[in-house]
């Protein structure tokens, strides 16, 4: 587990690796089935992503 955390984080890809874990430490992932894991890291990801852009922008707008 520990190496593919690594792994995801080495590639950037902080959303997934912050759902894989939570869901590992959680005994969630044997609900999921393959598919549906999937599914839920790509989700995870594409929202951190969408995120970290809206706060990047806000940030970048110097809002008083």
């Amino acid at each position: 587990m520990q190496e593919m955390l690594t792994k995801m984080r080495s590639m950037r890809l902080l959303g997934m690796a912050q759902a894989f874990q939570q869901s590992m430490e959680s005994g969630k992932n044997e609900k999921f089935t393959s598919d549906e894991m999937i599914t839920h890291l790509i989700e995870s990801e594409w929202d951190d992503r969408h995120n970290r852009k809206i706060d990047r922008t806000v940030k970048d707008a110097r809002f008083r």
